[in-house]
């Protein structure tokens, strides 16, 4: 059986909490990498100032990333 046929098959409520928990997995680890990638430059920042420079890549790997990749397992 064709995986997009069970996928068919679940409940529309387990496919928004699939959807739910692999953004939130997503967004949990890109946020993680991209401070632990800006903390060697961003010693002694304010908190606000090193947000702002995470927000941008945050988007974008949001955006193209985790998105596409939950829509993809939930789709």
């Amino acid at each position: 059986m064709p995986a997009s046929s069970r996928r068919s098959r679940l409940p529309p409520l387990v496919l928004r909490l699939r959807f739910l928990v692999t953004l939130m997995l997503g967004a949990y680890a890109l946020i993680n990498l991209i401070l632990l990638a800006l903390s060697p430059f961003t010693p002694g920042w304010p908190i606000w100032a090193v947000t702002a420079l995470a927000v941008p890549p945050m988007v974008l790997g949001m955006v193209y990333l985790v998105i596409p990749f939950a829509r993809r397992g939930t789709a």
